[in-house]
């Protein structure tokens, strides 16, 4: 597992798609396109091995390339099956979709079909033509016009030839998009909550549930192009928005396109929440993808709670306790993150989830007084003195918030140097104790005076 990157906000994400028929050379590209490059290559945290979505930086550009090859695996039958799942992928997580045909084999069927389907969609594309290894093969892209697609690309994915020109294309798109960090929603209003989680652990089950418990406000109101559907709801004198419910309650034909849009859908809906329900089952050990898409929910610097559903599964306390153990290691990288047993089935302990939420949105979005922090900060350093740095002793002379939501806490000391890890992290850490910042990421800045 390789760690997050905060200094990359997760909303500036640009996501290209690849599709294409079996043994066209999918994985080929992604790996061409991430791997061969001097750019800073790395999995985003927790995926599991077969699972073929990573992010490339370069260029001062952070794309997420993903890969719907396997899908299927490369079986030639269910092909129409096999369509609509890619078609499905690329409409719901690609801001690019390329198209990669086979130079070779020339034009097939269900080229056709997916070219269809992807200008029917409107959704920005690209033909790539693979497998055009040398100058002589050129020809080979010329029966590809007449899928309707532009612009197209003649690309050898296996030796490198025409990469280049499509990374240029692919970067002008992200930089057309804009990839400015998105800010979190305003306060004011409704808390944003985003309902996020691995295939089959009990989102659809947690969202009808809290949906039929709260019927005040419950109605549907139409979203972005994508027609997701968020769903308002008071509770506790709060109001709350669940969002992009038709994501949720979508289901994949294949474990893998499943696997796929959970993580899409989650980093999609987290760029415009306050606060994620990470939902877990309870009955399982916790798996790589669950810790990858907590991995998501830290990268995007938004609020927290963990849902252990299916708790009624578990039987006694002993299990219980086990299971908490099992998803603390698991998520050891967000140890402030709050556990909530529940059982959306039943209905057990779920009038807990949105008062968690709403006490974690309130920790997200606290002021803490100049005063009060610097006083809380000086008991801190008066219990453990500040280490020496190059020989000379650390003074953090005062602190203040410079931001929220989440906080960001200013440290201004004597050192153009901050302090060592392990001290950094007592600091953090006694702060987040103090002002009970349970659910909410702390971001601790040191800055010279």
């Amino acid at each position: 597992m390789v760690p997050c990157h905060p200094e990359v906000p997760l909303s500036s994400l640009f996501s290209v798609v690849i599709v294409g028929r079996p043994n066209v050379g999918k994985s080929t590209l992604f790996n061409r396109l991430l791997g061969r490059r001097k750019a800073l290559v790395h999995d985003q945290p927790g995926v599991t091995r077969d699972l073929n979505i990573a992010l490339l930086e370069r260029d001062g550009l952070t794309v997420q390339i993903v890969d719907t090859g396997g899908i299927y695996g490369e079986r030639e039958d269910a092909l129409l099956s096999l369509v609509e799942e890619q078609v499905h992928v690329a409409m719901e997580g690609g801001d690019l979709v390329l198209l990669l045909v086979d130079g070779k084999e020339g034009l097939n069927p269900v080229d056709e079909e997916l070219a269809r389907r992807l200008i029917k969609s409107g959704k920005p594309a690209a033909l790539v033509v693979n497998k055009v290894d040398v100058e002589g093969h050129a020809p080979r892209s010329a029966e590809f016009y007449s899928l309707g697609l532009s612009p197209v690309f003649s690309v050898s994915a296996e030796h490198g030839t025409g990469a280049e020109e499509l990374w240029d294309f692919v970067g002008s798109k992200a930089r057309e998009r804009g990839l400015a960090p998105a800010e979190p929603p305003s306060a004011e209003g409704s808390i944003r909550v985003a309902i996020v989680g691995r295939p089959n652990v009990g989102k659809s089950s947690l969202l009808n549930r809290l949906l039929g418990q709260y019927r005040s406000l419950v109605s549907e109101i139409p979203g972005t192009t994508r027609d997701p559907v968020d769903a308002p709801l008071s509770a506790g004198g709060r109001d709350f928005v669940l969002l992009d419910t038709a994501g949720i309650r979508r289901k994949s034909k294949t474990e893998k396109g499943a696997e796929i849009l959970s993580v899409i859908l989650a980093r999609r809906s987290l760029e415009t929440c306050h606060v994620a329900l990470l939902v877990l089952d309870a009955s399982q050990p916790p798996s790589h993808q669950d810790a990858h898409i907590a991995g998501l929910i830290e990268r995007s610097r938004r609020a927290a709670v963990v849902v252990l559903n299916k708790w009624d599964l578990l039987g006694g306390e002993e299990r219980a306790k086990a299971a908490e153990e099992a998803v603390r290691e698991r998520l050891h990288f967000m140890p402030y993150l709050p556990l909530v047993r529940a059982s959306a089935k039943t209905g057990r302990h779920v009038d807990r989830v949105l008062p968690m939420t709403s006490k974690v949105y309130d920790r997200f979005r606290i002021k803490i007084p100049t005063s009060v922090l610097n006083k809380t900060l000086a008991d801190l350093v008066a219990r453990v003195s500040p280490p020496s740095i190059q020989g000379k002793e650390l003074k953090i002379r005062y602190a203040t918030q410079t931001g929220e939501a989440p906080p960001i806490l200013t440290l201004f000391t004597n050192s153009k140097l901050p302090p060592p890890e392990p001290y950094a992290r007592y600091l953090k850490n006694g702060l987040r104790e103090s002002f009970d910042l349970e659910g909410s990421p702390l971001i601790i800045k040191f800055r010279a005076e």
